[in-house]
């Protein structure tokens, strides 16, 4: 034979090799699943174990040996034997899934040869029978329409502009209010309460003798006014109406006004400030009181009317007064000195002068510690920045502030004592003048310290703290409320 004849032979030959491979190829075998995994290695411990008991106990344990061993056998054959369901399954699914793939095929067909035949039929129909249709549907439609009444028609069109939301209004800013206007809303509650009370006194009383001015008294009492203000003031008022014999209850509450003015406006003096360079403020106060707020207060004050301003964390004592005052340094925009809790505040004193001169800022404001219940030490560590201030600033401390909480009342005149005796308090500031309806607290620590109330706050933003100004909080103190009927003529900042 030749040689192609033989080639020709050999690939038939492995063609029909392969060909009868393919055919008795079956599924094949699937891995173990656990479960019979777990069958089998049963079955041969069981096995184990029977031969284990025959090799030790002999011929007096050959049944329970016997039993174990031939349970053992017939796991592991169980195992090895029982069909695979997975495989049936398998195949059910793949026989489903080719009927699926025939049926979509069909599906597919049919709807092209629809769609074939639509088009045909378009083709050959004349065109006119179409256009009758459609005139016809039209025609109906609007035969439909027209039968509805307009009146529904009408009442449709009005639910629906109903239902359409109406745009938001948009929410108006609200206005800025004056220094004024933010004076007299944090003065509300004194006003409603400690003058209201001395007023629906005063002037609802039909003559003027020792009864009134005993239930006066008491009421300068409740305000904190203090002892020796309301001894003065009811001495004067004693001895005007017995010289002039006043019957008028109007004369008398001018009176209580003026007097009250003038005790106010007693120990008035703006904040002193260095005109050659460094200007330094020194706060102090008890913790609680508000320092670290009204320091960033300040800061903001100063800042808006065109200082630089640095502020320097000197309560190294207290836990996180250090982080606190940098957080309210940076609300204010203002430059924050601080040092380690636990350092030496004259040592960061020292160094905040001399940056506040590096950077040529005009204002610096140290915070102090308040710890009141260790005074020795306190008095030590005031007096250590007194010395450095007065050493290396310019003419310095320029003033010496003492923040007060008006809401403690007579605790706020007790606070102020015990510091003036520890350092010479220049100024004070009274916080907190929104949360009490006393207020008397002013004439009271004005009258112990001879020092001037020079910043007071009436509230919690920033511009809440102001000037003191005796003439204007006499003003919005007294101001007359006769013509405000309901709470909403109130404008109070919340």
């Amino acid at each position: 034979m030749s040689e192609e004849p033989k080639k020709i032979e050999e690939s038939e030959n492995k063609d029909i090799a392969k060909t009868s491979e393919d055919n008795n190829v079956s599924v094949p075998a699937k891995p173990w699943d656990e479960a019979r995994v777990v069958v089998f290695l049963i079955g041969i411990c069981l096995l184990f174990e029977g031969l284990l008991i025959f090799y030790q106990a002999g011929d007096s344990q050959v049944l329970v040996a016997s039993v174990t061993g031939l349970g053992g056998l017939v796991m592991m054959l169980m195992a090895w034997l029982l069909p695979f369901d997975i495989e049936d399954k398998e195949i059910d699914e793949d026989e489903e899934i080719e009927e699926d793939e025939e049926s979509e095929v069909i599906s597919e067909k049919e709807s092209v040869k629809v769609i074939e035949e639509k088009k045909e039929q378009d083709k050959t129909a004349p065109p006119s029978e179409t256009a009758k249709e459609e005139s016809s549907e039209s025609k109906s439609k609007v035969e439909e329409s027209e039968e509805k009444p307009k009146e529904e028609i009408e009442k449709k069109i009005l639910e629906v502009k109903e239902e359409k939301p109406e745009p938001e209004a948009k929410a108006e800013p609200e206005p800025e209010l004056t220094w004024f206007q933010r004076l007299s809303n944090g003065l509300a509650k004194t006003r409603k309460g400690f003058i209201g009370k001395l007023k629906k006194l005063v002037l609802g009383s039909t003559k003027i003798d020792d009864d009134l001015i005993d239930e006066i008294e008491e009421t300068l009492f409740e305000a904190d006014v203090g002892v020796k203000t309301t001894e003065e003031v009811l001495n004067n008022l004693r001895k005007k109406v017995e010289e002039e014999d006043i019957k008028d209850s109007n004369l008398i509450y001018e009176d209580l006004r003026n007097q009250l003015r003038s005790k106010l406006a007693k120990y008035t003096e703006p904040p002193r400030m260095n005109p050659n360079g460094l200007t330094v403020f020194i706060i102090i106060g008890v913790n609680g009181v508000g320092k670290t707020t009204t320091i960033a207060k300040l800061a903001n004050k100063y800042k808006k009317e065109g200082k630089k301003v640095i502020l320097a964390a000197g309560d190294t004592f207290r836990a996180a007064a250090i982080d606190q005052i940098g957080i309210w340094g940076e609300r204010a925009g203002v430059e924050v000195v601080r040092g380690q809790e636990g350092g030496d505040p004259g040592a960061l004193v020292f160094d905040a002068i001399h940056a506040a001169k590096k950077r040529e800022a005009d204002l610096l404001i140290i915070d102090t510690a308040g710890r009141m219940h260790v005074k020795a030490n306190l008095m030590a560590e005031l007096n250590k920045v007194m010395k450095i201030v007065q050493k290396e600033s310019d003419g310095g401390p320029h003033e010496i502030f003492l923040v007060l909480d008006s809401t403690t009342g007579q605790n706020a005149v007790q606070q102020a004592k015990q510091f003036n005796e520890i350092i010479k308090i220049t100024g004070l500031i009274v916080t907190k003048l929104d949360g009490t309806a006393k207020g008397g607290v002013l004439f009271a620590v004005e009258e112990e310290l001879n020092a001037p109330v020079k910043f007071i706050g009436v509230g919690e933003k920033m511009e809440d703290l102001m000037p003191f100004e005796p003439e204007k909080f006499l003003e919005a103190l007294f101001a007359d409320e006769t013509d405000k009927k309901k709470e909403s003529d109130y404008n109070v900042v919340k």
